[in-house]
């Protein structure tokens, strides 16, 4: 384990709560997303299916996979 910091569990706390801050945009994005299709008259399966799908892709992308 040379170079390499020790475990700070305060900062995995900040961490995690960042995390947790961040990931909340986007689930509240993806659940706008698929009230609004519904709206429009998707059926229910359908605007979750597509919301679910952009919802992991964005959470892909936030994590760096989608360079």
């Amino acid at each position: 384990m040379t170079g390499q910091s020790p475990f700070d569990p305060r900062k995995l706390s900040l961490d995690v709560m960042q995390a947790a801050e961040v990931m909340t945009a986007f689930f509240d994005a993806a659940d706008g997303m698929r009230a609004d299709l519904e709206r429009r008259g998707w059926s229910p399966t359908a605007a979750e299916q597509i919301a679910q799908s952009w919802l992991m892709a964005m959470l892909g992308v936030a994590r760096g996979g989608g360079q």
